[in-house]
This record gives structure tokens, C-alpha cells and sequence, in this order.
């Protein structure tokens, strides 16, 4: 079974899902890391620790 992880950031008084941000083409072929449209955190650089994740479970068929 994989699992999918969604990342959340609660810098606001609601839950935001974070986004990936597109990358240019061709500059590598890994997507980025997701970011908080509101504060910019992301997993990484977070300084006020508001970013927090969720795994999901993919079933196959």
C-alpha cells in the first residue's frame, strides 16, 4: 500500500493545504516543495511551526 502526504500550515485560524510551485522547465525533473500560499512556509523553513502533515493511503485496484 503507498501512501500520499499532504502538508497543512494553520498560520491563519484555518487549516490552508499547502501547494507545490511550479518549476521552469528543465531545471530538474523532482517537483519543488510544497509552500503556504498565505506565509510561505514550507516544511523545511518553518519558524513558527504551523506546518504539519497528513498521510492518506492509495489503494490499488
Amino acid at each position: 500500500m503507498d501512501v500520499y502526504r499532504r502538508w497543512f500550515c494553520t498560520c491563519s485560524s484555518t487549516r490552508v493545504e499547502l501547494a507545490y510551485e511550479a518549476i521552469a522547465e528543465g531545471e530538474t525533473d523532482e517537483p519543488g516543495e510544497p509552500t503556504c500560499p498565505r506565509c510561505g512556509a514550507t516544511p523545511s523553513s518553518d519558524p513558527r511551526r504551523t506546518v504539519s502533515y497528513e498521510d492518506v493511503p492509495l489503494f490499488k485496484d
